[in-house]
């Protein structure tokens, strides 16, 4: 009896323990919980507490949430209450500095006019009647606004630098000055800054880049004849400086010798430069150059990038299906790069969280002996790349035969560099004018006034849109998902020169995938044996069935209907050789994937089969020492 009721008194007090665990926990631990996610995606950054605490004045967010509308949504439902959180968390650590308002705005009311006076989306949802708005509206004491005009779940993995970079251009009112020089149209075809538009709807549209740019820092088009860079540009970028004028590059030579921060893009093949093709000249767009390069000033900081090859490499080649040059199969296509953390230099602060970059064609540098500047690679090759002549690209680009005729190397190449220390000027007489003289500019500098610093990047492409971002139409408005850090890389590079702590730290944090190591190393693996062979079958296959056509037509063209029997055996014999060809082809192609489905096949076992295995033996293992002890206490009695 005793027992009984201690062990009802015990469920009891266990009941009870239960519910005022999860009553306390509900009511004061409400908004803990542990992150386990590689790069703490869950926890505010050091960047952004840096950020929080160093705001002046105090800002307004806003945050428009219609509630109703979303309760036939449970995962959006879901990411809200996340937003609201991490919002709730940064009101927390910016020390009363953000006022926080929550909004759930009703059909025709002032919130729901607010809102769209912000310029927050509104969506439509199937079966409610009001439409769905979230999103955030950001004011300071200035009158300034910034916005997020929907929360996509799809930018989850950086919702967190999307808020901490709207707090700090809310906070920051000292935007750098940034001039830009290209010899592309990377800013549109007449477009206009403010209205964000080009003149003609047909026109070239601005890159995605400027917007980007345009974003953090007071951005300046200068003209790519320009004599003289003016010296409140905090930062210059140039991009595919081809053919610029030597008075140009003495202006540039000038400016950074005072002391100027400059971003060079350039190139030994750009594929976007896209040469106009003539039509009774079909060869001049293929004769067309399509290289960039800073050659005088660069022997003047010390270093050169080589104008013969551009660099391949397998260890990070893009997957590229090239249609029927590669039998509608994606294949590694050693030209285009997803340069991962291992090519990164991790001791500089640009590049040290970056993920991933992409580049395309890319070239290399090489640090002259005779050099005065401490000249450091920023991003690399793997130590396995190739050097590919850059006349192969530009006349008989085969990516197939780019990657049977692959032979890894054991040198990294460097792609990007930077260059810090003193200089002389590369044009100790000055440039040509107009008139054709050389004369030296007023306040010409022989001597840098302070240590030089440059950044160089052998890659124009990485810049171009397909490398970096994708669009998509949301409502009527496009919105940009960033697939790699090229974007990154430019904005800290910025940042870091100009002395601006900004975003660097949190710019990166988000992944653009997990890609399967394993996996991908099989298939390079498995290419690296099977990929010539099957090459060298589909040839023979091909001229094999040209044989059998090219017998085809002579019969028909000699008239006679019946073959002679020397013809049909040679023809049964052509038959036979590409069957067994297509069965040799098919073979290679399943070896391809045979180590890939081996693996596939374990994972399955281990995730599916091996825990109710483990539970199987686990409960013949207790079955039998039950039994055992049983049968024990039986022989002592």
């Amino acid at each position: 009896m005793n027992k009984q009721l201690l062990s009802a008194t015990g469920l009891i007090l266990a009941i009870i323990l239960f519910v005022s665990f999860n009553v306390v926990v509900n009511g004061n631990f409400k908004s803990a919980r542990v992150d386990l996610t590689e790069d703490n995606l869950y926890t505010l950054s050091d960047g952004t507490i840096n950020i929080l605490q160093s705001m002046d004045e105090p800002i307004s967010l806003r945050f428009y949430y219609t509630e109703k509308a979303a309760q036939a949504l449970p995962s959006l439902k879901s990411y809200a209450q996340r937003v609201q959180e991490l919002l709730l968390e940064y009101q927390r650590a910016s020390n009363g500095k953000i006022r926080l308002f929550i909004m759930n705005p009703e059909p025709f009311s002032s919130d729901e006019q607010r809102a769209d006076q912000y310029g927050l989306q509104s969506v439509p949802i199937d079966g409610e009647s009001d439409p769905l708005y979230f999103g955030l509206a950001g004011t300071n004491e200035i009158d300034g606004v910034e916005t997020i005009p929907f929360f996509q779940p799809e930018k989850e993995d950086i919702l967190e630098y999307d808020l901490t970079k709207l707090i700090y251009k809310l906070s920051n009112n000292n935007r750098k000055a940034v001039g830009v020089i290209s010899s592309l149209e990377v800013d549109g075809e007449q477009y206009d800054p403010l209205k964000g538009e080009v003149a003609s709807p047909d026109g070239v549209k601005p890159w995605a880049v400027m917007a980007e740019l345009r974003q953090m820092f007071n951005v300046s088009m200068l003209p790519t004849d320009i004599r003289r860079i003016p010296s409140s540009m905090d930062a210059l970028v140039v991009i595919h400086p081809k053919e610029l004028s030597e008075s140009t590059l003495y202006a540039i030579d000038q400016y950074v010798l005072a002391g100027g921060k400059l971003i060079t893009y350039v190139d030994p093949y750009a594929e976007v430069d896209k040469p106009k093709k003539d039509p009774d000249n079909p060869m001049s767009a293929m004769l067309a150059p399509r290289s960039s390069n800073m050659e005088e000033l660069f022997t003047a900081w010390g270093f050169k990038r080589s104008n013969t090859d551009v660099v391949a490499d397998r260890k990070t080649a893009t997957k590229v299906d090239f249609g029927a040059k590669t039998d509608y199969q994606p294949i590694d296509y050693v030209l285009w790069q997803k340069l991962v953390k291992d090519n990164f230099n991790k001791d500089e602060r640009i590049t040290s969280a970056l993920r991933q970059l992409n580049v395309a064609t890319p070239g290399r540098f090489e640090i002259l002996d005779e050099h005065t500047t401490n000249i450091t690679p920023l991003f690399s090759s793997s130590n396995e790349a190739m050097l590919v002549d850059k006349r192969v690209v530009q006349f008989r680009n085969d990516p197939v035969a780019l990657l049977t005729k692959y032979q890894a190397g054991t040198i990294s190449y460097p792609m990007a560099i930077r260059a810090q220390g003193e200089v002389k000027t590369a044009f100790p007489d000055g440039a040509k004018t107009v008139s054709g003289d050389i004369k030296k500019m007023p306040g010409h500098l022989d001597n840098a006034k302070q240590a030089i610093d440059v950044i160089a990047i052998a890659d124009v492409d990485m810049l171009d849109d397909r490398f970096w971002v994708e669009t998509q139409d949301f409502y009527g408005k496009q919105l940009a998902f960033n697939t790699s850090n090229n974007i990154d890389f430019l904005i800290n590079a910025i940042e870091d020169m100009t002395g601006s702590e900004g975003l660097i730290s949190i710019r990166s944090r988000a992944g653009f995938s997990r890609p399967f190591h394993k996996v991908i190393a099989l298939q390079r693996d498995a290419e690296k044996r099977f990929r010539t062979k099957e090459r060298e079958l589909q040839n023979k296959l091909k001229e094999t069935q040209q044989r059998i056509a090219r017998m085809q037509v002579q019969r028909s063209g000699s008239g006679e209907q019946i073959l002679s029997p020397e013809q049909q055996k040679e023809i049964a014999e052509f038959r036979l050789t590409a069957n067994k060809t297509q069965q040799q082809l098919r073979d290679v192609q399943a070896n391809l994937r045979k180590d890939i489905d081996k693996l596939d096949a374990q994972l399955k076992f281990f995730n599916i089969g091996l825990v109710p295995i483990l539970v199987g033996l686990l409960a013949v293992f207790t079955g039998w020492m039950r039994i055992r002890k049983r049968n024990k206490a039986r022989s002592q009695q």
